[in-house]
């Protein structure tokens, strides 16, 4: 694992942004996972920067997987991950709906086909990641197990009771997943994580390996697994480490 402290927030941001153009740019067929949430946003936006500065990027052979998706909820519901993305990347550097692959929650073979169509894809090169607060990645909830496969998942209480704020009339209990092993299969891992909130988190994820009750210590033992921190995710730990 390799692991960088940001001297600033915004700093860390436009790492994670400038790496995933990197990527986008290093093959004109570059598959890339993914993922949502308040931490995501300004990575969007900053990448939308990059892009329409960069005169020659050209990404209309480019593909993306998201890495999750609530269930129970409306298509055209203003909170699912589809209309976050849409909202924040494809229609700001104008991408085609094409290139994305959305997990198919209305279908009840719906993990199995999304398992499918990334190795009919050739597999994610480059996967996009968030933390949560209890130390889950995408929906992997504490107790997701190592060799996991996308899957959908019973959220926990602590996932449902954070989320309330965020919905009015339907909360989720449920989300579409790509599982641990399916996240382990991507072949390079970037995680950004920011805010003093997660601070006790990354202490334990750099201290432990391989346990269930915090999913994201199973991404340690990845080849190619990078967490960007800005100075308050990093406030807990050793900065000299």
């Amino acid at each position: 694992m390799r692991i960088i402290v940001a001297p600033t927030s915004s700093y860390a941001v436009h790492m994670v942004a400038s790496r995933i153009l990197e990527k986008l740019l290093s093959s004109p067929n570059s598959v890339l996972g993914l993922a949502t949430g308040k931490t995501m946003i300004p990575v969007y936006s900053e990448l939308v920067k990059l892009v329409n500065l960069s005169k020659s990027t050209d990404l209309k052979g480019c593909h993306f997987f998201m890495l999750d998706e609530y269930m129970d909820l409306p298509f055209n519901h203003s909170e699912t991950f589809r209309n976050y993305i849409q909202s924040h990347l494809m229609e700001p550097i104008g991408l085609n709906e094409s290139q994305f692959n959305f997990p198919p929650v209305h279908l009840s073979d719906g993990p199995l086909q999304y398992e499918e169509t990334l190795k009919a894809r050739g597999g994610i090169d480059l996967q996009l990641l968030g933390l949560g607060r209890n130390g889950h990645i995408g929906f992997n909830e504490p107790g997701s197990q190592k060799n996991s496969r996308t899957r959908v998942i019973k959220l926990s209480d602590d996932t449902i009771e954070a989320n309330k704020d965020q919905f009015k009339e339907i909360i989720p209990t449920h989300a579409f997943s790509m599982g641990i092993e399916t996240i382990l299969d991507c072949r390079e891992l970037l995680m950004l994580v920011t805010g003093k909130s997660k601070a006790q988190t990354v202490k334990y994820l750099i201290s432990h390996y391989d346990d269930e009750t915090c999913p994201a210590t199973y991404l340690k033992g990845h080849p190619h697994f990078t967490l960007v921190l800005d100075p308050e995710a990093a406030s807990r730990i050793n900065l000299n480490m």
